[in-house]
């Protein structure tokens, strides 16, 4: 592949259990990057035969393996290797021997997290992959029209031969309205697709569970339950406003993304770049691309991303806040066309006292001017910028 996955870093030097689980949507490359790993076996779950047979005696099955470095491939299809994987995890460490050292992966989130919870609790660790980054795309392939219109996924910078609307279009039928729904058990179809719609039409606004139930005619738990869904399966990122004190921020209305913006640009129904780029739609699209791509280096650094919005009473608001170590953050506006800060954001920034080290314009665009105020960022620069500050 001519991109690269900085996750792999994350994946040779992890001091992880002994089960590692990696989530993440469909059509990302989760077996593709783990098969780069050396030493590896691949055993393959969607296979009928193979699936059967792991069934019918996991323990033989496992015993016959030449390779003791497993990735067990859409594992949640047979879920009774499970136990199994339990059982040998547990016996290693009764003999204090070599724990075994396997990487299971799987599309049906609601399945896998099941199983995992049920029979791995303490023994498995987590990592997530989405869609491709615009650092891990690089300069000349994520630029701002192609990630709007393709978003990460990588077939569709592989072969530019597919053509994009039709691609996800059929992701979004075929992973998010019919294996989430199936997988999730979701009997009222319509409603779940028109939620969907609705939070791409709504993407980076102050979420309103109550409103979206009203217009599809379900309940507001129901809403959240769904929205929550989402985010398991890798389709959906939360915001939280920032607050120091928790109780306050637990009860605050969030923001949500997508995670990768092409399949909001999508469900909007854009098909064109030049329409959607005089549209009021772009601002918030152009930040959730800027959500995505922060969230992308935290999680990559095997970090969990602490990313937060900032909104006082006068509506004045500041679009990130990133949490750093050492309780250190880093605010940053996202702007299509770079504008510095208002003396209200600097006003709001100051009122938060907080260990604030750098201040940021987020922006696609490339002339990079000066301000004042802040640092103009591009959104090519996002890791490296980010990486420069994490080592303070």
């Amino acid at each position: 592949m001519w991109f690269y996955r900085d996750i792999e870093t994350t994946f040779t030097q992890t001091n992880a259990l002994p089960i590692k689980v990696l989530k993440g949507p469909r059509q990302v490359g989760k077996t593709s990057l783990l098969e780069r790993l050396p030493g590896y076996q691949t055993i393959y779950f969607d296979d009928a035969a193979t699936r059967r047979l792991a069934q019918e005696n996991p323990r033989m099955f496992f015993d016959q393996l030449p390779q003791k470095r497993l990735i067990l491939d859409e594992a949640s299809l047979a879920p009774e290797i499970f136990p199994e994987l339990k059982r040998r995890v547990d016996e290693h460490r009764r003999k204090k021997s070599g724990l075994p050292d396997f990487w299971i992966t799987g599309s049906n989130q609601t399945l896998l997290q099941k199983n995992v919870r049920e029979s791995l609790a303490g023994r498995a660790s987590y990592f997530d992959l989405n869609t491709l980054s615009i650092h891990e795309l690089g300069p000349a392939r994520g630029t701002l029209p192609t990630m709007m219109m393709k978003g990460g996924w990588p077939e569709l910078h592989i072969d530019t031969a597919v053509e994009p609307k039709r691609y996800l279009n059929d992701l979004i039928s075929t992973f998010i309205e019919r294996d989430i729904v199936a997988g999730a058990g979701i009997e009222k179809k319509a409603a779940f697709s028109k939620t969907i719609q609705l939070l791409a039409g709504r993407v980076g606004q102050l979420f309103n569970a109550s409103d979206i139930a009203k217009n599809v005619g379900v309940d507001v738990t129901t809403v959240q339950s769904w929205v929550l869904l989402l985010a398991e399966y890798g389709i959906l990122r939360s915001i939280q406003p920032y607050t120091s004190n928790l109780n306050q921020r637990l009860i605050k209305a969030p923001k949500w993304y997508f995670e990768d913006v092409g399949i909001a640009v999508r469900m909007q129904g854009w098909a064109d770049y030049h329409p959607l780029l005089v549209s009021p739609a772009m601002g918030h699209l152009v930040e959730n691309l800027a959500v995505s791509e922060v969230s992308r280096f935290l999680i990559n650094r095997g970090e969990r991303p602490d990313i937060s919005y900032v909104r006082s009473k006068e509506k004045v608001e500041i679009d990130l806040l990133i949490r750093l170590p050492n309780q250190r953050y880093v605010a940053a506006e996202v702007k299509t066309t770079p504008q510095d800060f208002s003396v209200e954001q600097l006003k709001l920034l100051d009122s938060l006292k907080i260990n604030l080290v750098e201040k940021w314009i987020l922006t696609p665009d490339t002339s990079k001017p000066r301000f004042k105020n802040s640092q103009v960022i591009r959104f090519a620069e996002v890791w490296e910028t980010l990486s420069r500050v994490w080592a303070y």
